[in-house]
């Protein structure tokens, strides 16, 4: 009889913590767009707050304060969206974020380390729309950031093709870029030259995409040029996706390398005609590339990642007579665009 009630009191006391952690998204407290709430967070805790809006709407949900704060949102279904920890002024929070009509999203605050406690206040603001500036290829703009502030543009191209977007200048600069329904697709920090963004995208032909440039950090400030270039994808490197389709390679030439979704592969062959020699074959340009180097059965003969220039690859093969097969990768899985060079020694 007392193992029975010790299990129950056992299983009571689990449940107990589980609904805990559950009610606190379901009891969380409503922010009111422009009206700060005062708040007080003790050690190890959690706070939850939640946001609602009739109309799709940009939003900013900022601590203040001199608590190092951090700051999680997820969508009506719980699902993990974003996450913040010195977006803010000093080591406060802030995410700026677009919300659709009618769905409620919630934020989970706490300390960024456990011991963390003390007073603090939150607040939750509506932006307008962005009306973004359009971004001709090749021409530069000038632009100039207040703190805390977002520029927006927009770039459409007529065909399918690889779209650089890039900032100029000695201002930190941060770039998203998102589709016309405001989903996040991209993102980058320090890709360009010094602290400029640099974002490179497959475009879809007549799609418009929306550029977000912003600080690195919320005081920053300061003048900064951005550019659109393009290279088109041509219409042979949109078919060698599998080795089947596999793109005969010229040696001495620069073949462009278009992957254009995640996890892409793009293939391409060579015919040694020679009793054997040694094959060469590199990558350049600016992704994490992965070389992978086939026999005519699929055999993998080598490999490799970064020993070409920064993070290209790079494969130095004693090859016999026969064809072989090349796999172009990139390390994460992302877009992205380089080149491929072969030569025999």
């Amino acid at each position: 009889m007392f193992k029975k009630i010790n299990g129950i009191l056992i299983f009571s006391i689990i449940m107990a913590f589980f609904m805990a952690g559950n009610l606190s998204a379901q009891n969380a407290q409503e922010l009111r767009f422009g009206s700060r709430v005062q708040g007080n967070l003790s050690e190890g805790a959690e706070l939850w707050y939640s946001i609602r809006h009739t109309t799709d709407s940009f939003v900013v949900v900022e601590t203040f304060g001199e608590l190092d704060t951090y700051l999680e949102v997820y969508d009506s279904s719980r699902e993990f969206i974003a996450e913040n920890d010195d977006g803010g002024d000093d080591y406060n929070a802030r995410i700026e974020m677009f919300i659709r009509a009618g769905i409620t999203y919630f934020f989970k605050l706490r300390g960024y380390d456990d011991y963390e406690s003390g007073p603090y206040a939150i607040m939750a603001s509506l932006l307008p729309l962005p009306q973004p500036t359009e971004l001709r290829f090749g021409n530069q703009v000038q632009g100039n950031l207040r703190a805390g502030e977002s520029q927006w543009y927009s770039v459409r191209s007529d065909e399918s093709a690889f779209v650089i977007v890039e900032t100029f200048g000695n201002t930190d600069t941060y770039m998203e870029v998102y589709d016309v329904q405001y989903n996040l697709l991209m993102e980058d920090d320090d890709s360009g030259s010094g602290y400029n963004a640099r974002i490179e995208l497959h475009a879809e032909p007549t799609q418009t995409y929306l550029f977000r440039v912003r600080g690195y950090s919320s005081s920053e400030t300061g003048a900064y040029r951005i550019m659109a270039s393009y290279e088109p994808v041509l219409p042979d490197t949109e078919l060698n996706t599998e080795r089947s389709r596999a793109v005969t390679l010229r040696l001495g030439e620069a073949f462009p390398v278009f992957i254009r979704t995640q996890n892409e592969s793009r293939w391409y062959r060579y015919e040694v005609t020679r009793e054997s020699a040694n094959f060469f074959v590199q990558t350049r340009g600016n992704i994490d590339t992965l070389l992978y180097l086939y026999d005519s059965s699929g055999n993998l003969i080598a490999e490799d990642d970064d020993s070409g220039e920064g993070s290209n690859a790079l494969i130095n093969e004693r090859l016999n007579a026969g064809t072989y097969f090349i796999e172009v990768k990139t390390y994460s899985g992302v877009a992205g665009r380089c080149t491929l060079h072969a030569e025999t020694r």
